[in-house]
């Protein structure tokens, strides 16, 4: 256990509170940081501590907090246009969250910091061919949210030192409790758009052609304890976790609907799902298959 609590920011999300939920069932003092917590977000963090912080200015953030750990996943996941934000700063704010908090981090006495990167740094055209995607398969997003993190996942190894040890966690598609949309984050997951839309009219998510990767939040949740406490053994960089299982948008689309779906299917190829080569504790993880997680959700038709 490390000696200080470990802070998470992005923690009014449902993502990152998971994650601060499942660390301090495991024993660990969490400290949940967001720019803002709704009631629903603050009754999921019960029992934790909540501190509401312009992360971007560094206001708010106390004095003598003495993290043992840093996860940093606060991040601005919608479009430049509907952030009313110009690409440019867009890439602002995001990259400039995470050197602030990695400046704040490696001042405060933190060792150890985890950046919560993402799969959308791939395009269809990334991997074309492969089964699925690995930490070594150069990247070519070039959005403003694909190129924060991809520059992220830089500016992380480049804080690495014997003493602070980092590393970029890349996320796939994620399901679990939880979700909601936010400011910050205003799409749901596919199996909430899929539902919601084939009941009202012509299906627009999806592709007719895609397969991705499907992480259950509790079981990534559930593994984050020992991730933290075995990231000084694991080699700085990028870490996928572990091989979660693949469904079909196809297939997805039935088990939430009931029916088959016509999807649309996309001009660009759909990016293979992802895998990892990395040693890490996500090697061992059941992950939940796909259809049970729906169920527990309440989607499976």
């Amino acid at each position: 256990m490390m000696a200080g609590p470990v802070v998470i920011t992005g923690a009014g999300g449902f993502v990152c509170s998971a994650m601060a939920r499942a660390l301090a069932d495991a024993g660990y003092a969490v400290v949940a940081i967001d720019r803002f917590f709704d009631a629903e977000a603050r009754a999921a963090l019960r029992g934790i501590e909540a501190i509401e912080a312009d992360l971007l200015s560094g206001g708010g953030l106390p004095d003598g907090l003495g993290p043992g750990a840093v996860i940093h996943g606060a991040a601005i996941t919608a479009a430049p246009a509907d952030a009313s934000m110009t690409p440019a700063r867009h890439l602002a704010a995001n990259t400039g969250l995470l050197t602030a908090m990695l400046d704040w981090a490696q001042q405060a006495g933190a060792d150890r910091f985890l950046f919560l990167s993402s799969t959308g740094i791939f395009t269809g055209a990334d991997g074309r061919g492969v089964a699925r995607l690995t930490e070594d398969l150069p990247a070519t997003g070039s959005s403003p949210y694909a190129a924060a993190k991809r520059a992220g996942e830089i500016l992380v190894r480049a804080a690495h030192t014997a003493e602070f040890a980092t590393l970029s966690l890349r996320l796939g598609n994620i399901f679990g409790p939880g979700e909601r949309a936010r400011p910050s984050r205003p799409g749901l997951s596919l199996p909430h758009r899929l539902r919601a839309e084939a009941a009202k009219g012509p299906v627009r998510s999806g592709d007719a052609r895609a397969e991705r990767e499907w992480i259950w939040l509790p079981d990534l949740a559930r593994n984050m304890p020992a991730l933290l406490a075995t990231m000084p053994d694991l080699d700085a960089g990028v870490l996928h976790p572990g091989t979660p299982p693949v469904l079909a948008d196809r297939e997805m689309a039935r088990l939430v609907t009931g029916r088959d779906v016509a999807l649309p299917e996309g001009v660009e190829a759909p990016r293979p799902p992802m895998a990892s080569t990395r040693r890490s504790p996500f090697d061992a993880v059941a992950w939940t298959p796909v259809a049970d997680g729906l169920r527990q959700l309440g989607l499976l038709a």
